[in-house]
């Protein structure tokens, strides 16, 4: 499986994946920008509002009716961010044409909608649709304040925050409460225009189709954008922690959540990359690690320990559940697994056990359409080609002494702890 990559336009590039295990095919759009505190809020409002409504199919009626039409096609909004960039746009499912009645080719069809969602909104006198931008302004301010009563993603995204604090991976791909409510219609469609003339975009197709068609489709559709493309800024690596940063918060709940940041300064791109993936795996990563065995198993002190990789940004993040008067000796025990590794205390059981878990979740790739895109997506913006297969080979390689000096260059940077201090029956009352 390998990706074919086609020059659209300027700054404008086709990732065409050719698979024929699916009944479905996937096309997106996604505009690669900066991350940056001031402008995220808006970026993020951008394929929301699009949604809403184009020239021909004013409402979101409309282009329900229409893809229904199309054998209950769809098309959603999307954005999320890759180490210091912002993705944001559209994504477009439809079936195969084999599986039609007629053999329709519904992947041309579909780009059309999408194109038309894209290039020609609703819109009047160089602004959005105030009752839509408002709208989705509430929707977002919406989500923002509920990620609060997610503890386990609040308490990642605020060590993240506190540990990138003068970094731009600092910033949510959201936005804030007050920088999106200070947002008009005319803001956020500013910023759109700006980001059709200036943001490289990334279109990607899994599936099967005549790519060709859809490549001279989409330069007729996207070739008369007036582009000025800026050429994006690398993610900033630092390679090791400084001093240890320690932050607890209290909320009236009843389970803690210990968070710890870790600096490897490894990203994909690096030779020792597959190296600090068995490390990872073996420390935290996969249902047979040291956290899971030892510490939530084995020590009763979590209810989930977990570990993962950020590979863009060089980071390791913990994750912990646990009573919140055992903060001490949960974090003693979650150091201790990682000691073990440093000192090269661990099993060849222990090391094939994480490689299988490794290579069955490759493998597992070519099961999703939208995993194959995502993970094709961010090998891209990174820079990094191959393919899963490239990937479960050079795992198969690490050896120990290479899964121990991985282990060595994880320094803790950041300890943050939500400290719940209600008992459970307050909790539930």
């Amino acid at each position: 499986m390998g990706l074919r990559i086609i020059d659209v336009a300027d700054g404008i590039r086709l990732n065409y994946l050719e698979c024929d295990k699916f009944k479905t095919n996937l096309l997106s759009v996604n505009l690669i920008a900066p991350l940056e505190r001031e402008h995220a809020g808006a970026r993020a409002l951008i394929p929301n509002i699009l949604m809403r409504g184009c020239k021909s199919m004013p409402t979101m009626a409309d282009i329900n009716k229409k893809l229904e039409y199309l054998y209950a096609s769809s098309v959603g909004a999307r954005n999320h961010k890759r180490g210091e960039l912002q993705v944001f746009g559209l994504a477009a499912e439809m079936i195969d044409s084999a599986y039609t009645l007629g053999n329709e080719n519904l992947t041309l069809e579909v780009c059309d909608i999408v194109t038309e969602l894209l290039l020609d909104p609703v819109c009047a006198d160089g602004k959005f649709d105030p009752d839509y931008t408002e709208s989705e302004k509430s929707n977002l301010i919406d989500l923002i304040n509920s990620n609060i009563n997610n503890k386990a993603y609040y308490a990642r995204e605020r060590l993240i925050a506190e540990m990138c604090r003068d970094e731009a991976f600092g910033a949510s791909e959201l936005g804030t409460v007050e920088s999106v409510s200070a947002l008009t219609p005319a803001d956020v469609y500013s910023e759109y225009k700006y980001a059709l003339c200036h943001f490289p975009i990334e279109i990607f197709f899994v599936g099967k189709c005549d790519i060709d068609r859809l490549s001279d489709k989409l330069a007729d559709k996207l070739g008369a954008l007036p582009r000025d493309v800026i050429a994006l800024p690398k993610t900033e690596v630092r390679r090791a922690a400084g001093e240890t940063r320690r932050v607890t918060e209290d909320m009236p709940v009843n389970q803690g959540k210990l968070t710890i940041g870790m600096r490897s300064g490894v990203t994909l791109n690096d030779p020792d990359f597959y190296a600090m993936l068995m490390f990872n795996a073996m420390f935290g990563g996969e249902v047979t690690s040291k956290l899971f065995m030892n510490v939530r198993e084995k020590m009763s002190l979590c209810y989930y320990c977990s570990s993962s990789p950020d590979a863009v940004k060089g980071l390791i993040i913990i994750q912990s559940g646990i009573e919140s008067d055992k903060f001490e000796v949960a974090k003693k025990a979650i150091f201790e697994q990682l000691d073990d590794i440093r000192a090269g205390r661990f099993t060849d059981d222990e090391q094939s056990s994480a490689l299988r878990s490794l290579c069955n979740g490759y493998r597992e790739l070519s099961d999703s359409a939208r995993q194959l895109e995502s993970w094709y997506l961010g090998r891209r913006l990174a820079g990094a080609g191959g393919d899963p297969e490239d990937i479960i080979d050079s795992l198969s390689r690490v050896t120990r002494d290479e899964i121990v000096a991985a282990a060595n260059k994880a320094s803790v940077d950041t300890i943050y702890f939500l400290n719940g201090t209600l008992k459970e029956e307050e909790e539930n009352a």
